[in-house]
């Protein structure tokens, strides 16, 4: 099957090794499948976002390799939303509501379940129902929520891959009603486990969250992407062939050769700095 990923990082700070980690994942299930893979950039919280940053998520990108076909900023896709919306009002599943539009789901989804890659079926609680009805569509400034922007480009934009972290599961049972709302086929779900530092969850506090601390630091890319590929996925048969994954490798195994997991992965900097050795030995 031919997959259509993205990876969708939001302008507010230094991009995350947790984002990055992803923004890998996306792109290789993409590469290796023959379909495009998205750099879109959530950039609707006026309050939040920075120009500056989106200048260091087009740097962290580009240090690391990882090419896009299409760089999408939603920023400049407010009519769309809107227009959406108003879609949604005349179908009946939305509605004028203080100023804002809010969404009134017409069906329940697959009873109230869906289907993750990595975890099986995810049932829709009771508390992500009484959210959904009623949920924020278009906010009464007319900028869009999170959730709406985020299904309506995943549908723009032939999404049918999400890979993200396993932090994101309580939107995914949102967002489900809304694809089936807007007539969309729900996309395959993969929830990877989050990544942990000293027994902690990793956090944009951590100097060593950002990727651009790495670069900074002088690391190789190469070596950056092989340790990130480990946290979070593994070969099926793990031997002397996998000691190294560069990322021509990767695109041989990721689909069919391995499996992402949902259980946190712990870093580990010396293996990182183990295989920065290796890679900066091998470029001698």
């Amino acid at each position: 099957m031919t997959y259509n990923t993205r990876i969708a990082p939001s302008p507010t700070g230094d991009m995350h090794l947790g984002t990055a980690r992803t923004a890998y994942f996306n792109w290789l299930a993409a590469r290796a499948s023959g379909g495009r893979f998205i750099l879109r950039i959530d950039d609707t919280d006026t309050s939040r976002d920075k120009p500056e940053y989106v200048d260091v998520i087009l740097d962290t990108m580009k240090w690391l390799g990882l090419d896009y076909d299409k760089l999408v900023f939603q920023s400049e896709r407010n009519e769309g939303y809107l227009a959406s919306a108003e879609w949604m009002i005349r179908k009946g599943c939305a509605k004028h509501q203080d100023g804002a539009i809010v969404f009134v789901p017409e069906n329940q989804v697959g009873d109230n379940q869906w289907y993750d890659e990595l975890s099986g079926w995810i049932k829709i609680t009771k508390e992500d129902l009484s959210f959904i009805n009623g949920m924020v569509l278009i906010k009464s400034n007319g900028e869009p929520t999170y959730h709406f922007a985020s299904c309506i480009d995943d549908v723009a934009l032939g999404i049918n891959y999400i890979i993200r972290g396993h932090d994101h599961i309580t939107n995914t049972s949102r967002h489900v009603y809304l694809f089936a709302a807007l007539g969309y086929p729900i996309p395959k779900f993969a929830h990877v486990g989050l990544i942990h530092f000293d027994g902690r969850k990793l956090s944009k506090r951590d100097g060593a969250a950002s990727i651009l601390y790495y670069r900074d630091k002088g690391y190789d890319p190469d070596a950056v992407l092989n340790f990130m590929a480990r946290l979070g996925w593994g070969p099926k048969i793990d031997d002397k062939t996998t000691k190294l994954l560069p990322r021509e490798r990767m695109l041989e195994l990721f689909l069919e050769g391995g499996k992402m997991r949902s259980s946190p992965a712990n870093m580990d900097m010396a293996k990182l700095d183990s295989f920065n050795r290796k890679y900066e030995a091998l470029k001698k």
